[in-house]
Protein backbone atom coordinates (compact mmCIF):
# COMPACT_ATOMS: atom_id res chain seq x y z
CA UNK A 1 0.00 0.00 0.00
CA UNK A 2 2.63 2.28 0.73
CA UNK A 3 4.66 1.60 -2.39
CA UNK A 4 1.59 2.19 -4.30
CA UNK A 5 0.86 5.45 -2.54
CA UNK A 6 4.07 6.53 -3.86
CA UNK A 7 3.37 5.49 -7.64
CA UNK A 8 0.55 7.44 -7.20
CA UNK A 9 1.91 10.45 -5.93
CA UNK A 10 4.94 10.36 -8.59
CA UNK A 11 2.30 10.04 -11.59
CA UNK A 12 0.41 12.75 -9.60
CA UNK A 13 3.39 14.75 -9.70
CA UNK A 14 4.65 14.16 -13.88
CA UNK A 15 0.88 15.37 -15.01
CA UNK A 16 0.86 18.11 -12.77
CA UNK A 17 4.27 19.51 -14.41
CA UNK A 18 3.56 18.68 -17.54
CA UNK A 19 2.02 21.79 -18.54
CA UNK A 20 3.77 23.85 -21.07
CA UNK A 21 4.30 27.69 -21.84
CA UNK A 22 5.29 29.30 -24.78
CA UNK A 23 8.42 30.58 -26.35
CA UNK A 24 8.66 34.16 -26.83
CA UNK A 25 9.78 34.85 -30.54
CA UNK A 26 8.36 31.37 -32.39
CA UNK A 27 4.83 30.79 -29.86
CA UNK A 28 6.55 26.79 -29.81
CA UNK A 29 5.23 25.64 -26.44
CA UNK A 30 7.90 24.30 -24.18
CA UNK A 31 7.89 22.15 -20.87
CA UNK A 32 8.94 24.64 -18.05
CA UNK A 33 8.94 22.57 -14.85
CA UNK A 34 11.35 24.79 -13.85
CA UNK A 35 11.49 28.73 -14.24
CA UNK A 36 13.75 30.98 -15.77
CA UNK A 37 13.96 32.76 -12.29
CA UNK A 38 14.83 29.53 -10.65
CA UNK A 39 18.29 29.12 -12.70
CA UNK A 40 19.81 32.60 -11.81
CA UNK A 41 21.06 32.13 -8.96
CA UNK A 42 22.56 28.59 -9.78
CA UNK A 43 24.05 29.59 -13.48
CA UNK A 44 25.33 33.51 -11.85
CA UNK A 45 27.56 31.49 -8.77
CA UNK A 46 29.09 29.17 -11.16
CA UNK A 47 29.55 32.36 -13.57
CA UNK A 48 31.51 34.08 -10.46
CA UNK A 49 33.36 31.43 -9.52
CA UNK A 50 34.87 30.87 -13.43
CA UNK A 51 35.41 34.54 -13.47
CA UNK A 52 37.26 34.61 -10.38
CA UNK A 53 39.14 31.72 -11.47
CA UNK A 54 40.12 33.86 -14.59
CA UNK A 55 41.39 36.45 -12.68
CA UNK A 56 42.96 34.39 -10.02
CA UNK A 57 45.41 33.08 -12.59
CA UNK A 58 45.85 36.29 -14.71
CA UNK A 59 43.48 35.16 -17.74
CA UNK A 60 40.79 38.04 -17.67
CA UNK A 61 41.84 40.03 -21.00
CA UNK A 62 39.02 43.24 -20.22
CA UNK A 63 41.78 45.66 -20.43
CA UNK A 64 42.98 44.68 -23.93
CA UNK A 65 41.51 46.41 -27.00
CA UNK A 66 39.25 43.10 -28.16
CA UNK A 67 38.01 43.15 -24.28
CA UNK A 68 36.76 47.04 -24.30
CA UNK A 69 35.70 45.71 -27.80
CA UNK A 70 33.54 43.44 -26.52
CA UNK A 71 32.05 45.68 -23.91
CA UNK A 72 31.38 48.43 -26.47
CA UNK A 73 29.53 45.60 -28.64
CA UNK A 74 27.87 44.31 -25.46
CA UNK A 75 26.63 47.43 -24.37
CA UNK A 76 24.37 48.12 -28.03
CA UNK A 77 23.27 44.61 -27.80
CA UNK A 78 22.02 44.97 -24.15
CA UNK A 79 20.18 48.02 -25.00
CA UNK A 80 18.65 45.98 -28.40
CA UNK A 81 18.07 43.17 -26.03
CA UNK A 82 16.13 45.82 -23.49
CA UNK A 83 14.43 47.76 -26.22
CA UNK A 84 12.89 44.64 -27.47
CA UNK A 85 11.76 42.99 -24.37
CA UNK A 86 9.96 46.04 -23.73
CA UNK A 87 8.34 46.38 -27.12
CA UNK A 88 7.47 42.84 -26.88
CA UNK A 89 5.98 42.67 -23.50
CA UNK A 90 8.52 41.04 -21.99
CA UNK A 91 9.96 43.79 -19.32
CA UNK A 92 9.49 42.22 -16.66
CA UNK A 93 12.27 40.07 -17.73
CA UNK A 94 14.93 42.98 -17.56
CA UNK A 95 14.81 43.05 -13.50
CA UNK A 96 16.57 39.39 -13.99
CA UNK A 97 19.46 40.84 -16.23
CA UNK A 98 22.39 41.74 -14.19
CA UNK A 99 24.87 42.57 -17.37
CA UNK A 100 28.77 41.34 -17.16
CA UNK A 101 30.99 40.94 -20.17
CA UNK A 102 34.13 39.34 -19.73
CA UNK A 103 36.74 38.44 -22.03
CA UNK A 104 38.76 35.17 -21.22
CA UNK A 105 42.66 34.37 -22.58
CA UNK A 106 42.32 30.69 -24.13
CA UNK A 107 42.67 29.48 -27.40
CA UNK A 108 39.28 27.54 -27.14
CA UNK A 109 36.77 29.28 -29.89
CA UNK A 110 33.94 29.57 -27.44
CA UNK A 111 31.31 31.92 -25.91
CA UNK A 112 28.52 31.76 -23.97
CA UNK A 113 25.78 33.60 -22.36
CA UNK A 114 24.24 32.41 -18.62
CA UNK A 115 20.56 32.68 -17.39
CA UNK A 116 20.88 36.53 -15.70
CA UNK A 117 22.94 38.10 -18.13
CA UNK A 118 26.07 37.25 -17.56
CA UNK A 119 28.43 36.75 -20.83
CA UNK A 120 31.79 35.29 -21.38
CA UNK A 121 34.04 35.12 -24.82
CA UNK A 122 37.19 33.38 -25.06
CA UNK A 123 40.20 34.98 -26.92
CA UNK A 124 40.22 32.37 -29.77
CA UNK A 125 37.06 33.24 -31.48
CA UNK A 126 37.66 37.00 -31.76
CA UNK A 127 39.49 36.14 -34.84
CA UNK A 128 37.54 33.95 -36.32
CA UNK A 129 34.93 36.20 -35.63
CA UNK A 130 36.37 38.82 -37.78
CA UNK A 131 34.17 41.95 -37.35
CA UNK A 132 32.00 43.52 -34.57
CA UNK A 133 28.90 42.03 -36.54
CA UNK A 134 29.70 38.75 -36.38
CA UNK A 135 30.72 39.25 -32.40
CA UNK A 136 27.42 40.86 -32.04
CA UNK A 137 25.62 37.56 -33.77
CA UNK A 138 27.15 35.63 -31.65
CA UNK A 139 26.55 37.45 -28.23
CA UNK A 140 22.94 38.02 -29.89
CA UNK A 141 22.92 34.25 -30.36
CA UNK A 142 23.91 33.26 -26.85
CA UNK A 143 21.85 35.88 -25.03
CA UNK A 144 18.75 34.13 -27.15
CA UNK A 145 19.04 31.03 -25.16
CA UNK A 146 18.79 32.86 -21.83
CA UNK A 147 15.87 34.98 -23.27
CA UNK A 148 13.78 32.29 -25.54
CA UNK A 149 14.03 30.17 -21.58
CA UNK A 150 15.92 27.17 -23.00
CA UNK A 151 18.12 26.62 -19.98
CA UNK A 152 15.39 26.33 -17.82
CA UNK A 153 13.67 23.93 -20.56
CA UNK A 154 16.86 21.90 -20.57
CA UNK A 155 17.18 21.50 -16.95
CA UNK A 156 13.40 20.91 -16.63
CA UNK A 157 13.29 18.15 -19.46
CA UNK A 158 16.06 16.68 -17.37
CA UNK A 159 14.81 17.21 -14.26
CA UNK A 160 11.41 15.20 -15.70
CA UNK A 161 13.47 12.39 -16.76
CA UNK A 162 14.89 12.20 -12.99
CA UNK A 163 11.26 11.75 -11.84
CA UNK A 164 10.38 9.66 -14.54
CA UNK A 165 13.51 7.24 -13.57
CA UNK A 166 12.72 7.03 -9.48
CA UNK A 167 8.74 6.20 -11.00
CA UNK A 168 10.25 3.32 -12.74
CA UNK A 169 12.65 2.68 -10.01
CA UNK A 170 10.14 2.09 -7.61
CA UNK A 171 7.92 0.03 -9.29
CA UNK A 172 10.97 -2.14 -9.97
CA UNK A 173 11.67 -2.16 -6.50
CA UNK A 174 15.23 -0.29 -7.03
CA UNK A 175 17.07 1.81 -4.30
CA UNK A 176 18.01 4.58 -6.61
CA UNK A 177 17.46 7.95 -5.48
CA UNK A 178 16.63 11.12 -7.95
CA UNK A 179 16.75 14.85 -6.63
CA UNK A 180 14.90 17.01 -8.67
CA UNK A 181 16.71 19.92 -7.54
CA UNK A 182 20.36 18.97 -8.49
CA UNK A 183 18.43 17.50 -11.19
CA UNK A 184 17.48 20.91 -12.70
CA UNK A 185 19.53 23.31 -11.62
CA UNK A 186 22.86 21.98 -12.42
CA UNK A 187 23.76 24.09 -14.91
CA UNK A 188 26.70 24.64 -16.96
CA UNK A 189 27.29 25.04 -20.41
CA UNK A 190 24.16 23.24 -21.78
CA UNK A 191 23.79 21.47 -25.13
CA UNK A 192 21.03 22.75 -26.59
CA UNK A 193 18.81 20.59 -28.86
CA UNK A 194 18.39 22.05 -32.61
CA UNK A 195 14.96 23.60 -32.55
CA UNK A 196 16.41 25.93 -29.93
CA UNK A 197 19.63 26.13 -31.73
CA UNK A 198 17.30 27.85 -34.35
CA UNK A 199 16.30 29.96 -32.40
CA UNK A 200 18.82 31.34 -30.59
CA UNK A 201 20.07 31.60 -34.71
CA UNK A 202 16.94 34.45 -35.15
CA UNK A 203 16.92 36.23 -32.20
CA UNK A 204 20.66 36.36 -32.25
CA UNK A 205 19.83 37.91 -35.81
CA UNK A 206 17.17 40.44 -33.94
CA UNK A 207 19.36 41.75 -31.76
CA UNK A 208 22.49 42.10 -33.86
CA UNK A 209 19.86 44.42 -36.38
CA UNK A 210 18.46 46.51 -34.00
CA UNK A 211 22.25 47.16 -32.15
CA UNK A 212 22.65 48.66 -35.93
CA UNK A 213 24.74 45.72 -37.00
CA UNK A 214 23.83 44.14 -40.86
CA UNK A 215 22.05 40.70 -39.95
CA UNK A 216 23.88 39.33 -43.28
CA UNK A 217 27.13 38.65 -41.15
CA UNK A 218 25.89 36.59 -39.53
CA UNK A 219 25.41 34.19 -42.01
CA UNK A 220 29.16 34.99 -43.01
CA UNK A 221 30.21 34.64 -39.44
CA UNK A 222 28.92 31.41 -39.47
CA UNK A 223 30.19 30.46 -42.78
CA UNK A 224 33.70 31.31 -41.35
CA UNK A 225 33.15 29.31 -38.23
CA UNK A 226 32.17 26.42 -40.62
CA UNK A 227 35.43 26.53 -42.99
CA UNK A 228 37.20 25.71 -39.71
CA UNK A 229 35.81 22.45 -39.54
CA UNK A 230 37.71 21.40 -42.71
CA UNK A 231 40.85 22.25 -41.83
CA UNK A 232 40.82 19.89 -38.75
CA UNK A 233 40.65 22.83 -36.12
CA UNK A 234 38.64 21.88 -33.15
CA UNK A 235 35.92 24.81 -32.83
CA UNK A 236 33.75 24.23 -29.37
CA UNK A 237 31.24 26.48 -29.97
CA UNK A 238 30.45 24.20 -32.57
CA UNK A 239 30.47 20.78 -30.36
CA UNK A 240 27.73 22.63 -28.42
CA UNK A 241 25.87 24.10 -31.59
CA UNK A 242 24.27 22.49 -34.51
CA UNK A 243 26.20 22.82 -37.73
CA UNK A 244 25.58 22.24 -41.16
CA UNK A 245 24.33 23.74 -44.43
CA UNK A 246 20.57 23.38 -42.94
CA UNK A 247 21.59 25.66 -40.25
CA UNK A 248 22.94 28.31 -42.54
CA UNK A 249 20.18 28.05 -44.97
CA UNK A 250 17.73 28.77 -42.05
CA UNK A 251 19.10 31.73 -41.41
CA UNK A 252 19.47 33.04 -44.90
CA UNK A 253 15.85 32.42 -44.99
CA UNK A 254 15.44 34.53 -41.67
CA UNK A 255 17.48 37.37 -43.22
CA UNK A 256 14.26 38.90 -45.22
CA UNK A 257 12.31 39.38 -41.43
CA UNK A 258 16.11 40.16 -39.66
CA UNK A 259 16.11 42.68 -42.39
CA UNK A 260 12.76 44.41 -41.13
CA UNK A 261 14.90 45.32 -38.21
CA UNK A 262 17.97 46.59 -39.43
CA UNK A 263 15.84 49.11 -41.69
CA UNK A 264 13.58 50.36 -38.97
CA UNK A 265 16.73 51.71 -36.81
Amino acid sequence: MKKFSKILFLITALTMISSCTVAPLTGRKQLKLISDESVISSSSSAYAKLISDARAKNLLANNTPDGERLRRIGGRVKSAVEQYLTSNGMSKKLSNLNWEFNLIRSDQINAFAMPGGKIAFYTGIMPVLGNDAGIAFVMGHEIGHVIGGHHAESSSGRALAGIAATVTDVVTGGNAVSSLVSGGLSITLLKFNRTQEYEADKYGMIFMAMAGYDPAEAIRAEERMESLLSSNKRVEILSTHPSGKNRIEAMKKFLPEAMKYYSAR
